[in-house]
């Protein structure tokens, strides 16, 4: 495989993605407010082979990531965790302490669960400025026991971090820490000690798209390394204004440090208006608790409030971004109408639906998705003459009244400033004394990880090698396979005359012994693999590209043979009315197990290939055995499971776009939003099963296709304001899709 290298830091997302589709590393994604840690996430997740959870420390930044919270993925009761069972106390602490041994004594996960953390292969935690050691090392626990691969950190699942470690810290209180620092230097997440023998690779974005000038990104550097100057002070006192008050309508939000402060500030400011209050009261549906509810439930405004959006406009026509302040300027009984100081055209707001979703293994394909358990419907809209520091991570403000005479860290002062675009929009209402806060010794030594690109070449090659072997002998390890099956067999333990299930032992019994022998080919083949894999002279791709390819010829039409087995064994239980119910659920997941072991051999294969190609291997381009029929698969009729089976909505939109339909037609017969059938349309050019040139002429693709690479993003608002709005965001979103698959594929080609 060819080595690779970044010719400068602004290629660190591309080494990212490397890394995590095509190594075993663990990533640590930094940078600075601004740099697009999220637009990476939404990437990586969406083109990723790897089954993958996206994880947050807390209930709001779970939602805003698109995952849930890691307390309830792995389980975790609330409380300190102390890495050792070891554990002696004095004096009985006033809260909880949680072992390795009393975790698991505690743990009650049910067996889809269990399934879906086997499943996983990486889990990404966003916001992990936020993510405790302690909490860390409780979730390296619980892998390693779930996926009985206690050897192995993190039970072997691969782990993305995402978040800027000089922004809001993690929270530890006083008492917690007496205890704690005996096992922790530091309570930030590298500190864990699951972390201590391979530090995660250290990886940080640098380009910032939030500001362009360069005297306010300077200060804003040197405020998030502790190195300000008597210059910078004096440059941000210019911006002082004692006494200021904005004149109604200019958009400034005042930005504070506690949650009275702003509480007050907004309602102070809502009674002073006058004309009627509208009540907007939020749709919740499903599961949705109160404390990850993204705005109040209850929004209470009057024409003229000052309010802020806390979405980007879905529609990606750019109307509104998440932090742009408006005006109310008119209200109907279920409408909301804004109006811009920047004097863009008023909007009427459609409301958001915000989705609470948990992670499931889809039994027909085999892999991790994400269900939908909850919605909160709402109008994307809050009071916003006040807001906390705390709650405008994320945000963009052109104009803001900074108040940070009470913070008490650094990532609180620099979260702050780092909202606003540019200092012109700046007002503080006290002179600026630079506090001397200096950053944590911990996080200044973990920052000396971070490497330069030629060196994370160097890394990303044997890295890469490892990962490939690795996964090739783990494809013809069997082990797995026949310890699930060898505990299915020790299940059979009732008397055959009071349980159904027992009257199959001998059939059970002898599915296992044949996949013993399936396992002692496997073992032989490993044997051959490991001879190929250790040449002195370097591996031939090539050759083994064609053994791997003569196992999955031989390997495949065995293991089809066990699912037709297991098939007919749960068509032969359908027919008795009682005791079966739990047999053939257990019976089901054996057979998700054999097709999940034929799925790593065709993964294998892609991998390989793509090692020869030099290519990154994504969702879209892995290969995958021919799914099995669904109704075979769960014992039903054919006619009962097509007519349950609907294709999903995005196939759909494909399915109509390929018999002829325009994209309008589609739209209105699907009750869909135009821009929704756009989105789906631009996923499937960038899977490449459109034609971008069956949506809009080779001219117009070339003319925007020039300006996305002049500007050296996939970002649309700059491409368009370059092209002086020429063109409109669907054409723009269309020919990025275009470009993410020529990337993808070029390569190859």
């Amino acid at each position: 495989m060819k080595h690779f290298l970044a010719h400068d830091n602004d290629k660190a997302a591309e080494i990212a993605s490397k890394f995590i589709n095509s190594t075993h590393r663990h990533v640590f994604l930094t940078g600075k407010a601004g740099t697009g840690k999220t637009t990476f996430l939404r990437d990586i997740s969406r083109r990723t082979h790897k089954n993958t959870i996206i994880a947050a420390p807390t209930g709001i930044a779970a939602i805003n990531a698109e995952g849930v919270t890691l307390h309830s993925l792995f389980q975790l009761p609330f409380g300190a965790f102390i890495p050792s069972d070891q554990y002696q106390c004095d004096h009985a602490p006033n809260f909880q302490i949680n072992t390795p041994r009393s975790l698991h004594q505690q743990l009650k996960m049910h067996a889809a669960k269990r399934n879906l953390l086997k499943k996983l292969e990486l889990l990404i935690i966003d916001e992990v400025s936020m993510l405790r050691a302690d909490l860390l090392d409780a979730i390296d626990s619980v892998l390693r026991r779930v996926r009985r691969r206690r050897n192995l950190l993190f039970g072997g699942v691969q782990i993305l971090f995402i978040g800027d470690l000089m922004q809001l810290p993690p929270v530890v209180k006083d008492a917690e820490w007496q205890v704690l620092q005996k096992y922790y230097q530091t309570m930030f997440f590298f500190g864990a000690q699951a972390l201590q023998e391979q530090k995660p690779l250290y990886i940080e974005l640098t380009k910032i798209y939030r500001q362009t000038d360069n005297t306010f990104i300077s200060i804003l550097n040197h405020l998030r390394d502790n190195q300000m100057t008597s210059q910078d002070v004096d440059t941000l006192n210019r911006y002082y204004k004692p006494g200021f008050s904005p004149a109604h309508g200019d958009g400034y939000v005042y930005l504070t440090t506690h949650n009275y402060k702003a509480d007050r500030i907004n309602k102070n400011e809502l009674q002073k208006l006058a004309g009627r209050e509208f009540t907007f009261n939020a749709e919740i549906e499903g599961t949705f608790d109160a404390h990850i509810y993204p705005v109040d439930p209850a929004l209470v405004l009057k024409k003229n409030a000052q309010v802020m959006f806390i979405k980007n406009d879905p529609s990606g026509e750019g109307q509104f971004f998440n932090g742009k302040i408006g005006k109310v300027e008119a209200l109907k009984d279920d409408e909301i109408k804004v109006a811009f100081p920047d004097g863009s055209p008023s909007v009427w707001v459609e409301k958001y639906t915000w989705e609470n979703k948990r992670f499931t293994v889809n039994k027909k394909t085999n892999e991790i998705e994400d269900k939908v358990v909850g919605t909160f419907v709402h109008f994307p809209l809050k009071l916003a003459w006040a807001i906390t520091v705390h709650k405008s991570q994320g945000l963009t403000f052109e104009k803001a009244i900074i108040d940070v005479s009470q913070a008490f860290a650094a990532g609180q002062v620099y979260v702050a400033f780092s909202r606003l675009t540019t200092l012109s929009g700046l007002v503080l209402t006290s002179p600026f004394r630079f506090k001397n806060m200096p950053q944590a010794p911990a996080v200044q030594e973990f920052a000396g990880l971070k490497k330069d690109a030629g060196r994370l070449g160097e890394q990303f090659l044997s890295s890469s090698t490892a990962y490939l072997c690795e996964e090739i002998i783990q494809t013809f390890d069997f082990s797995t396979l026949s310890m699930e099956f060898d505990y299915h067999l020790r299940t059979y333990t009732k008397d055959a005359i009071r349980s159904e299930k027992q009257k199959n032992f001998n059939w059970a019994k002898t599915l296992y012994s044949d996949l013993k022998s399936v396992k002692t080919v496997g073992d032989k083949f490993i044997k051959q693999l490991h001879q190929i894999l250790k040449t002195a002279s370097g591996i031939d791709y090539q050759h083994l590209l064609e053994r791997v390819r003569a196992a999955k010829d031989y390997f495949e039409p065995i293991l089809n043979e066990f699912s037709k087995k297991i098939a007919g064994q749960v068509i032969e239980l359908k027919t008795q009315k009682k005791g079966v119910k739990q047999y053939i659920k257990e019976l089901q997941e054996l057979d998700r197990m054999v097709y999940g072991q034929l799925q790593k051999i065709y993964k294998s294969i892609s991998l390989i290939e793509a090692f020869i190609c030099d290519t990154e291997l994504t969702k879209a381009s892995v290969n995958k055995p021919p799914q099995k029929d669904a109704a075979i698969a769960v014992g039903v009729s054919k006619k009962k499971a097509k007519k349950k089976d609907k294709p999903p909505t995005k196939v759909l939109t494909l399915q109509m776009f390929q018999s002829g339909k325009t994209i309008k037609e589609i739209a209105e017969r699907r009750s869909l939003a135009v821009s929704t059938i756009q989105g789906h349309l631009a996923g499937w050019i960038e899977q490449g099963k459109i034609d971008i040139k069956q949506l809009m002429p080779q001219s117009e693709i070339d003319e925007i296709m020039e300006v996305f690479k002049k500007l050296d993003t996939l970002h649309l608002t700059p491409v368009k304001k370059l092209l002086k709005n020429k063109y409109d965001y669907d054409k723009l979103k269309f020919v990025a899709a275009f470009l993410m698959h020529r990337q993808s594929h070029d390569k190859t080609e």
